[in-house]
């Protein structure tokens, strides 16, 4: 598959992360939310970014706070740090092509109407539309153009980007074309249902904006208490993680802070 590796960590600490991730049987899985994400490392990189992130913050943890539980949960949260990086970057990615793709198909239409075949107007499109919908549009291209069936290069770029919208579009291409007809109006309707599907979701996520800034602020403010007191009066909270109840109590309170974050996201996420 087409990925740019780079050298953000030493080669060793790379290869390292590549054997784990294919040892551990998540290797295939990670390259390609890496890919969806359009970020240039594999999966080799990100577990060994994922290693030194969790061992930097066990160091600031243990030199800080002098206690090895708070190492420990402080490690654990910067290990998920690349992960987070890898949903936002995957998310906005999506999102772009998710708002771009009306404009794409009425592009692809309109090239199929001024007499253009479906891989030109395909071409058309990866010149004229932006990123990142141009980059998979010239890698369908690219394909094609070495032989591999119009279908797969389509199915392949819908399962590539992840987004519901841009697979029913190409089942639509798909269908029309071994049916037949006329593809041009088809993507038109496509486009229009598209641009419909996107204004809803922006009024949903505007309505539900309270709810979700609600969901992040209950779901931070216990743990950065937490670090606050043991930082400024480590002796208070101390019973907790040295106590047998202490621990029974901080066990029950994360699982159940866990599951109250659970449910308010459920409840604030609306599918469209």
């Amino acid at each position: 598959e087409a990925q740019i590796q780079t050298q953000i960590l030493p080669e060793a600490f790379a290869q390292f992360g590549q054997r784990f991730a294919v040892a551990t049987g998540f290797h295939a899985r990670l390259d390609e939310r890496l890919e969806q994400a359009g970020m240039p490392i594999l999966a080799g990189e990100f577990v060994a970014l994922t290693t030194v992130c969790a061992v930097a913050g066990a160091a600031i943890g243990a030199v800080l706070l002098q206690n090895a539980v708070f190492a420990v949960l402080i490690a654990a949260l910067t290990a998920f740090i690349p992960y987070m990086w890898l949903l936002r970057s995957r998310s906005k990615r999506q999102n772009s092509m998710i708002e771009q793709l009306a404009d794409t198909l009425s592009v692809l239409a309109s090239s199929l109407r001024a007499g253009y075949s479906f891989l030109q107007a395909l071409d058309t499109v990866s010149k004229e539309i932006g990123e990142p919908s141009a980059t998979e549009f010239q890698r369908v291209v690219a394909e094609i153009r070495l032989g591999r069936p119009v279908e797969d290069a389509l199915i392949g770029m819908a399962i590539r980007v992840g987004s519901d919208d841009l697979k029913w579009a190409v089942i639509a291409i798909n269908v029309q074309r071994q049916v037949g007809g006329n593809l041009a109006e088809v993507l038109d309707i496509v486009a229009n249902t598209v641009r419909e599907r996107a204004y809803v979701r922006r009024q949903v996520k505007v309505l539900s904006a309270e709810g979700r800034m609600s969901v992040a602020i209950l779901a931070a403010l216990p743990p950065l208490i937490l670090l606050y007191i043991a930082i400024v009066n480590p002796e208070y909270i101390e019973p907790l993680f040295n106590t047998l109840p202490g621990l029974v109590l901080l066990t029950a309170g994360g699982i159940l802070m866990a599951l109250g974050v659970f449910v308010m996201s459920r409840l604030v996420k609306i599918d469209v």
